[in-house]
């Protein structure tokens, strides 16, 4: 038990937990690093969040048939972003667990531009990344903001054969060994919609703060308790002041995703959730630079 924050210490206790006080204004967290300037889960994307000024970045995490993991939201390369290295479409299901980490760098996806993000730039030869070398840029003296950025690092899984995604156990320990060899447990939110599978990285890194994902209309508290949750992630139009306040009193953070539009991230600031994903997080950085929530 050594190192678990008291609020998760007083959950599992049973007893009340302190209210968290609101912040003053939400972290803006790019998610999938920002994915409506540069290639999602990109490099590129990852340094334009932290050149920006973002307080954290959110990327997606797979493992390579070769136990690299590596940062993807797809179980499969998807055809629509990604090409060969000489310009050809990628076939339809490719899947992430099926190549190793030097096979999907034979792969282009960055070249062609997501049309539902008209201000994407296209990155001519931007391959996968491992997340290595996500934690090796947030590491780098520059920009400034990488070393005070957090990591919120969410862990993907399927259901069903092995082919799509490994076990539980052992995405687990990927997972919290890179962490611990990197120096990151510290800097790092794990988050999931697999709620079983941030149990095993919590068995393995009791310190590790974890954040469970919904995307329907739940019981918060119950599920921060259930879940030992420091954090809790709702998608964005589902929180409500009460919910926001609830969560706090239960001494769990919220975490909303993922809001654009800015009478969104206007409202949730009110709300006064902790942190908030963004697909433009300059935008909402130099907006709320400008003029602060309204």
């Amino acid at each position: 038990m050594d190192g678990m924050p008291f609020p998760l210490l007083v959950l599992l206790s049973g007893a009340p937990a302190p209210a968290l006080p609101p912040p003053p204004h939400p972290l803006v967290v790019g998610h999938r690093g920002a994915r409506a300037r540069f290639p999602e889960n990109s490099l590129p994307a990852v340094r334009h969040a932290l050149a920006a000024g973002a307080d954290g970045v959110e990327v997606d995490v797979r493992a390579s048939a070769d136990g690299v993991l590596v940062l993807s939201h797809d179980a499969t390369l998807p055809p629509a972003r990604c090409r060969t290295l000489d310009g050809r479409r990628v076939p339809a299901g490719l899947a992430i667990r099926g190549l190793s980490f030097e096979a999907l760098r034979r792969f282009d996806c960055g070249a062609v531009t997501d049309p539902a993000f008209p201000t994407q730039h296209a990155v001519r030869g931007a391959l996968i990344p491992s997340l290595a070398e996500v934690l090796d840029l947030l590491s780098a003296p520059e920009p400034a903001a990488a070393r005070r950025a957090t990591l919120f690092l969410e862990l993907k899984h399927e259901e069903g054969p092995a082919t799509l995604s490994p076990g539980r156990d052992r995405i687990a320990r990927l997972v919290v060994d890179l962490l611990r060899e990197k120096g990151f447990t510290e800097r790092t939110i794990v988050l999931s919609f697999d709620h079983v599978l941030l149990r095993a990285v919590r068995v393995l890194e009791p310190a590790l703060r974890t954040m469970p994902l919904v995307s329907t209309r739940v019981e918060l508290t119950a599920l921060a308790r259930r879940e030992q949750g420091a954090w809790v992630g709702v998608r964005h139009d589902h929180l409500t002041k009460a919910s926001v306040e609830e969560l706090h009193a239960a001494g769990a953070r919220v975490f909303a995703w993922t809001a654009n539009a800015p009478r969104d991230q206007d409202r949730l600031a009110r709300l006064g959730v902790d942190a908030l994903g963004t697909d433009d997080p300059e935008a909402l950085v130099e907006r709320w630079k400008k003029s602060g929530p309204s």
